[in-house]
């Protein structure tokens, strides 16, 4: 079964304290809660690879490609888990996957197509009740209109996940308003992952 994360995360906890498990569950799809000032908290992550190093972490990936996001279409919640309430109830809480569509400028590792959008899932986004966001400890939601380098999983179904630290990678303030090939080969970040998928390292599953 192919990895669902960024390839090989150990454990995942919540500031909740509260482990998620893994496992495939039922989800339900939830329309987008109303945007609204809510705080955000950290997914906190052991990998067996080192997410700082640009060489393991496209070593890792199967696609590694720059794209535009044109598109956020709303969240899934997958892998619920039970967690105790204030009133001592339970409930039962899903993971968040904030889904996308995405427009490849430029493709740095194996091909996707960049003459139409391409449906993406990144793990992380708006709690179910809408209270915060979670998002993985050096990682970010992408915001519609911009550009970014992602690495991406081939999911069983076809699908492609974007998932764990420094799987999306922003362009500095001088260079964040690019949005064609020529524009982005010619950044400082291009190049390291350029530079990094020329010297990836695979990481061996135990």
């Amino acid at each position: 079964m192919k990895k669902t994360t960024m390839g090989i995360i150990a454990s995942t906890v919540t500031i909740l304290g509260i482990g998620c498990l893994l496992t495939v569950s039922t989800y339900a799809e939830k329309t987008e809660p109303k945007k609204k000032d809510v705080p955000t908290y950290a997914i906190h992550s052991d990998y067996t690879l080192n997410i700082d190093n640009p060489n393991e972490v496209v070593g890792d990936a199967d696609y590694v490609f720059v794209g535009k996001v044109t598109e956020e279409s709303g969240t899934i919640y997958k892998n619920k888990t039970p967690i105790e309430q204030e009133d001592g109830s339970v409930k039962y809480i899903g993971e968040a996957y904030t889904n996308y569509k995405i427009k490849v400028i430029s493709n740095l590792k194996n091909e996707l197509a960049t003459d139409k959008e391409l449906a993406i899932a990144k793990q992380g986004g708006i709690r179910e009740d809408g209270s915060a966001y979670d998002i993985f400890e050096d990682d970010i939601l992408p915001d519609v209109g911009k550009v970014y380098i992602f690495t991406a999983y081939t999911q069983d179904d076809g699908s492609l996940l974007i998932s764990g630290g420094n799987s999306t990678i922003a362009f500095d303030e001088k260079t964040k308003n690019i949005d064609t090939a020529k524009e982005v080969t010619q950044t400082e970040e291009y190049e390291t992952y350029e530079n990094a998928v020329e010297n990836q390292v695979k990481i061996e599953e135990n």
